[in-house]
């Protein structure tokens, strides 16, 4: 079995590099394609890709950034792998706590061709704030921000299909032919927010961008200081804490986001039937 990588990258200068190395503790190849990066991001990837035959710049390109990159990233290599390998989606500033490929191997026993991760999300909190003039900025990522939540997951692995494209007139996080979902999940590490300037530049980057994000769009922009407080604190090593209210939580959201996914669209359906009626008349 060979896991491939498939990661979108954007101004992701400060953590790109602890993501790939950790990425290819147990990926094969991770596949780069790099969304016109201006922070140096570009430079470090390709330094790296000559460093390691591993790192494969698939793309650059300063298109506008859209879900169905990975869809071409896949179809680009889908052909060169058996149907017993794995893809990961892998997000520029995430970092699996575990091998996947355990898992995966089950996975595959039971016939099954998906796997989704949960999210510990790592916030940059008001304790974080305090000290930022004299933090080490020389320091890891990983080393400075300790606060998190898991409270988040979603579909990141999907089994390779040799002779099936993934149609990139669609969006999804897996091809519409891996819907046979493997339960247990592993965790990930995901710092998305770093430094005030990072969560600023994150935030206007997809504002900017009209055809994904908004999930963004919809939130206060004041909001990017979390509280110290509501997290858990993580160290290397540890093993991180998912209590059993924080997966009640997800699963209450979860359903309370399906009712009203399927509200909005019987509320579609019926308003189309009463214009064709309406036409009709």
């Amino acid at each position: 079995m060979k896991l491939n990588a498939i990661c979108i990258i954007k101004n992701e200068a400060d953590i790109i590099l602890e993501t790939l190395n950790n990425a290819l503790r147990f990926c094969d190849t991770v596949y780069v394609f790099d969304n016109g990066s201006t922070d140096g991001s570009w430079e470090l990837i390709c330094e790296k890709a000559l460093s390691d035959k591993r790192i494969v710049i698939a793309a650059h390109t300063d298109e506008i950034y859209r879900n169905q990159f990975r869809n071409r990233v896949y179809n680009m290599f889908h052909h060169n792998f058996n149907a017993s390998d794995w893809w990961y989606i892998l997000d520029a500033d995430e970092m699996l706590t575990e091998d996947p490929r355990p898992m995966l191997v089950k996975a595959m026993q039971r016939d099954k061709n998906q796997m989704r991760v949960w999210q510990a999300q790592f916030y940059f909190t008001d304790n974080d704030l305090v000290v930022y003039d004299q933090e080490d900025k020389s320091l890891n990522v990983s080393e400075r921000r300790h606060y998190y939540r898991i409270n988040w997951r979603e579909p990141r692995f999907f089994r390779n299909s040799p002779s099936e494209k993934w149609p990139e007139n669609i969006s999804g996080k897996v091809p519409p032919f891996c819907q046979n979902l493997y339960h247990p999940s592993p965790v990930c590490r995901h710092y998305a927010e770093r430094t005030p300037e990072q969560i600023k530049m994150r935030r206007e980057i997809r504002l900017s961008n009209p055809y994904s994000f908004l999930h963004v769009k919809n939130k206060s922009d004041d909001d990017w200081l979390k509280r110290s407080e509501d997290c858990f604190y993580y160290q290397k090593g540890e093993e991180m804490v998912f209590p059993l209210i924080d997966r009640v939580s997800y699963y209450v959201n979860q359903t309370r986001y399906w009712l009203i996914w399927r509200a909005k669209n019987v509320l579609c359906v019926k308003t189309m039937l009463l214009n064709k009626v309406n036409k009709s008349v």
